[in-house]
């Protein structure tokens, strides 16, 4: 599966890189890597949650290549919450007790920020970077120079 994520352009980044920090679908403590199976869907949603404050940075899309059998989490089996603002805790349990369950290296997940019925080929993707088909099972296949500045 081909699949793409934002990264800012820093220093020692790494393109594969992850943080600790609690999001959407883990808590404190549990890293997941946040990517979308197409590249427009990462502007959105880092767009939508940062807001303009990313003009200020220097951005790498990354495009990876992930083998194997990627299982999809559907939108009727979540928590009525799921889409809530600010997030809800039982999309982080979920996806923290998945992470931590070494159950698969990824997990295709809905989109919050897309119409599902219109939009139905398109997901977000979580990446276990402690899962032990993690090495060998993703590739980075490029990184791009982007930014969210308008030229003119």
């Amino acid at each position: 599966m081909r699949c793409f994520r934002l990264i800012e352009d820093l220093a020692g980044r790494s393109p594969l890189g992850y943080g600790m920090a609690p999001a959407r679908w883990n808590l404190f403590g549990t890293p997941i890597i946040y990517a979308s199976s197409v590249s427009s869907l990462n502007f959105l949603e880092l767009l939508s949650i940062k807001g303009t404050v990313v003009t200020q940075s220097k951005w790498k899309l990354v495009e990876l290549e992930i083998s194997g059998i990627i299982p999809e989490l559907d939108a009727s089996q979540l928590s009525s919450d799921w889409k809530n603002r600010p997030y809800p805790r039982s999309t982080q349990e979920l996806g923290t007790a998945w992470a931590k369950g070494m159950i698969s290296l990824g997990m295709r997940i809905p989109s919050c920020r897309i119409p599902l019925t219109s939009y139905n080929s398109e997901c977000n993707l979580l990446i276990n970077p402690f899962h032990p088909d993690f090495s060998n099972s993703i590739k980075v296949v490029q990184e791009l120079d982007v930014s969210f500045e308008v030229n003119s």
